[in-house]
C-alpha cells in the first residue's frame, strides 16, 4: 500500500489512504501474531522477522526514490530489490514455515528460495509496467518511466553500449505525459539496447534457482508443486511482453 501511494501514477487509492492503510495492516498483523496462541519463543522470532522486513521495505522505497535522481548500476538495483519483493517473499514464506515447525535446515533454504521468487516476480512486474497495454494492466503503460524510476530493464538499457539510444531514453525519464510515440520509443530502445532480454534472463535464472532450492527442502511434494507452479507462471509470463 505504501508503494502505491509513492507511485502517484496509480490512482486506485486516494492520496494519504495508502500510507495509513499500510500502517494499520502492519499493526493488525503484529496484533494477530501476539494473540495467536503460539509459544512465546515463536511469537518473538516472528515479530523480529516482521520488524526487519517492515524496515527493509521502507528502505527499498527510499532507495527507489533516490534512484530517480542518479545514474544506477545493476549492483545498486540489486541492493534495493533485495529489500522489496525479495524481502516480502522471504518473510511470508518463513513465517508460515516457522509456525509450522519446519526444521532449521529448511528455514535457511526456504528463505533463499523465497528471495529468488521475489526477484523473479519483481523484475516481471516492472516489465509489465513498461510493455503491457492499459486494458491488460489497468493503468497507462510506462508509469515508472514518467516518474523517473529505474527498474532492471531500464538500467540495463541505459548502461548499454549504444549511448545515442541511451540518451534518448534518458530524455523521456520523468516526462509526465508520455505520448504514444514516446511509449513506443521507450519500448524500442529497451528492446534494441538489450535491456528487456537481460532483465528477462535474470528473472528466469532466479525462478530456476528457486525451484532448485525447493527440491532441497523436506516440504511435501504437493507444496513444492504449488510454489514451483508459481515460479513457472512468472517465468512463462515473461514471454507475453516482447
Amino acid at each position: 500500500m505504501h508503494k502505491k501511494f509513492i507511485e502517484s501514477h496509480d490512482t486506485r487509492f486516494g492520496e494519504g489512504i495508502a500510507v495509513f492503510a499500510g500502517n494499520i495492516a502492519y499493526a493488525l498483523a503484529t496484533r494477530a501474531i501476539i494473540e495467536s496462541g503460539f509459544p512465546e519463543q515463536k511469537v518473538t522470532k516472528l515479530l523480529l522477522l516482521f520488524s526487519k522486513g517492515y524496515a527493509e521495505v521502507n528502505e527499498s522505497q527510499i532507495l527507489d526514490l533516490l534512484f530517480e535522481y542518479k545514474d544506477v548500476d545493476v549492483n545498486e538495483w540489486r541492493i534495493m530489490a533485495s529489500k522489496r519483493a525479495a524481502s516480502l517473499f522471504r518473510i511470508t514464506m518463513l513465517a508460515g514455515a516457522m509456525l509450522g515447525g519446519a526444521p532449521e535446515k529448511d528455514l535457511l533454504i526456504l528463505g533463499e528460495a523465497a528471495e529468488n521468487m521475489g526477484y523473479s516476480f519483481d523484475i516481471q512486474d516492472d516489465i509489465i509496467d513498461t510493455f503491457a497495454r492499459e486494458d491488460q494492466y489497468g493503468r497507462p503503460p510506462c508509469g515508472d518511466i514518467s516518474m523517473g524510476k529505474k527498474p532492471l530493464h531500464i538500467i540495463c538499457a541505459l548502461n548499454s553500449a549504444d549511448q545515442r539510444e541511451s540518451e534518448a531514453l534518458k530524455k523521456l525519464l520523468r516526462k509526465k505525459s508520455l505520448t504514444r510515440n514516446d511509449i513506443e520509443l521507450v519500448r524500442t530502445v529497451i528492446r534494441e539496447n538489450g535491456g528487456l532480454e537481460a532483465a528477462k534472463n535474470t528473472s528466469r535464472k532466479h525462478a530456476e534457482q528457486a525451484r532448485a532450492l525447493l527440491d532441497q527442502t523436506s516440504l511435501r511434494n504437493d507444496i513444492k508443486a504449488f510454489f514451483k507452479s508459481l515460479t513457472a507462471y512468472i517465468e512463462e509470463s515473461l514471454d507475453w511482453y516482447k
